[in-house]
């Protein structure tokens, strides 16, 4: 009774910080693991430290501040014109695990839509980075870009 206790205890603190810190990590209708946010310092930092577990990382930002952005809808298909990954991200970044294959990346911010090809072959890490106009002239360090 006491383990089980403990057990709920640790599922229930688990959940309280995943909520807090405002990353969403998940796995997508096909399967694909991501994590998406980024927002915070914090964020970030445990961000950084699970980039290579997936094959792509993807940065959304400002193109005349470098300011990161967040809530840029993205869409990921395969080859085959079949949608592997669509939604909003929670911050600036996404990272999946895409399987091999070629994959088209669409980023739509206020209306904008830009998009990037790449393949991942085995091993790889790709980065698409998605630079928006926003009006915004403030300089801010891209130095904790994924890199």
């Amino acid at each position: 009774m006491k383990r089980a206790t403990v057990g709920i205890a640790l599922l229930v603190a688990a959940g309280l910080l995943s909520v807090a810190s405002g990353m969403q990590q998940a796995t997508t209708a096909q399967g694909q693991k991501y994590v998406s946010g980024g927002v915070s310092d914090d964020e970030r930092i445990e961000m950084q430290a699970q980039r290579d577990r997936y094959s792509l990382w993807v940065l959304t930002a400002a193109s005349k501040s470098g300011a990161y952005l967040s809530n840029v809808q993205v869409v990921i298909t395969d080859a085959q014109k079949k949608a592997v990954f669509d939604a909003p991200l929670d911050g600036p970044w996404l990272f999946v695990d895409l399987p091999l294959g070629r994959y088209t990346v669409q980023a739509t911010y206020q209306g904008e839509t830009q998009t990037r090809v790449t393949t991942i072959h085995p091993g790889d890490h790709h980065q698409a980075i998605f630079y928006f106009d926003t009006g915004d002239t403030t300089s801010v360090s891209l130095d904790t870009a994924p890199r």
